[in-house]
């Protein structure tokens, strides 16, 4: 015990040795810092993890970006028809699925290859979503895509369904838009990023795998921008407008759709198989954000050439208006909308996320007396409450009312879960 007074003194002169030492040399600190800075910059390919609406891994230089993540949404339905529908079309059984589960990677390569690979997992079997590459800041032309990616055709379809309003889009969706394909496109940004276009040739394929065969093609374009925004964004109006000409695999071709109901398979409106050489498509999109307030709606029609029959002119719209309860609005970015970011997240303080009301009309005519097509015509009106508990997770009420004329008519409530990250 007696030693422990002069462990005591001996530490107090280490100590005040180490003070003396630093003080003697003022620099010393100031030149470890520019030795550690020296360090970084000999290695700018060093990663930094972060987390930013998914996994995120940057290089210092910005060169390299890398991203995973996924989404899963598990959806319920509980169906209602009356005895015409059902004789005509089968038992409407209420059901549960998962709608969606998928994940993907995607980056950036030397500041200028982009990539992304998206499978969905839904269907127990792996299939092919996004899966392309893309070289950024081509001269003249703009951005390049290639690979397995969503035809620039329509505001409702290249909103992702993370972000979209209801659980299902409009009848439009199913019955026009030609949603992925293989293909080859450009597109870009113009006036402060107020005006989108894009273009690009493309083959009809199957998800799983993406594989074509035949003379089918399709040439599709978008043109889409902001008129007016104010307030960064709270206050706006869009408008776009699409075209796809397309070359029918084996000259045929076949429109219809379900309701606004993922799980029912039945087509209540459908107009066979057509024959035709060619088929010219064109959509019209608007949308308005006042707040709180929603505005969206659109018009698509398909001039369907028939042999030795005149054309046949087959159409449809939708219009939809949402609120904010909580005072959010919807955010826009790249010619879609984007994720909504509640004020106060679910359970933090006093935080309700975020509530919206939602309510839908659209409706197909696929009826044509002088073509000698009879597909069908249907309306569907849905209702819709969204909670978003924070920016990553949703739970969705719909209940739609389909009435395809003189064919019965089905009642759907339905609920969705979904996380996405």
């Amino acid at each position: 015990m007696k030693s422990f007074p002069c462990i005591l003194i001996l530490s107090a002169l280490g100590i005040f040795s180490g003070v003396q030492s630093v003080n003697a040399d003022p620099v010393s600190l100031e030149d470890r810092v520019k030795a550690l800075e020296e360090k970084l910059e000999k290695n700018p390919r060093d990663f930094r993890v972060y987390w930013k609406n998914g996994l995120n891994l940057d290089s210092r230089d910005k060169q390299f970006k890398y991203r995973i993540g996924g989404r899963m949404q598990y959806d319920w339905a509980f169906l209602s028809a009356d005895s015409r529908l059902e004789s005509l079309f089968g038992p409407q059984n209420n059901g549960a699925e998962a709608r969606r589960a998928r994940l993907f990677i995607s980056g950036l390569l030397y500041n200028r290859v982009m990539f992304k690979a998206q499978y969905d997992f839904a269907s127990g079997s792996p299939a092919f979503k996004d899966v392309f590459l893309g070289v950024l800041r081509v001269p003249v032309l703009g951005n390049l895509l290639i690979g397995h990616f969503q035809e620039p055709f329509s505001l409702e379809e290249l909103t992702s369904n993370k972000y979209i309003t209801f659980m299902e889009r409009s009848l439009l969706f199913e019955t026009f838009n030609p949603d992925r394909n293989l293909g080859i496109a450009f597109y870009d940004r113009e006036l402060n990023d107020r005006l989108f276009w894009a273009v690009g040739v493309f083959r009809d394929t199957r998800e799983t795998p993406p594989v074509t065969q035949g003379g089918d093609y399709a040439l599709t374009g978008r043109v889409a921008g902001l008129l007016w925004v104010a307030e960064k964004g709270r206050k706006l109006l869009h408008l776009g407008l699409s075209y796809s000409h397309r070359k029918p695999r084996n000259d045929s071709i076949q429109f219809r759709t379900r309701p606004e109901v993922h799980l029912t398979d039945s087509r209540f409106v459908d107009t066979g198989v057509l024959f035709s050489g060619d088929v010219d498509q064109v959509n019209g999109e608007a949308a308005v954000v006042y707040g709180p307030l929603s505005l969206q709606g659109e018009y698509s029609r398909a001039f369907v050439t028939v042999p030795a029959a005149p054309d046949a002119d087959l159409d449809g719209f939708y219009a939809q208006v949402s609120w904010f309860l909580t005072g959010e609005h919807r955010p826009y970015k790249g010619g879609s909308f984007a994720r909504v970011l509640p004020k106060k997240n679910f359970l933090e303080g006093n935080g309700v996320g975020a509530w919206q009301i939602a309510v839908r009309y659209s409706q197909v005519d696929l009826n044509d007396s002088a073509a000698g097509v009879r597909g069908g015509f249907q309306e569907d009106v849905t209702f819709g409450l969204n909670w978003y508990l924070n920016p990553h997770v949703r739970a969705m009420f719909n209940y739609v009312n389909a009435d395809p004329q003189a064919a019965g008519e089905l009642n759907a409530f339905q609920f969705r879960f979904q996380v996405d990250f």
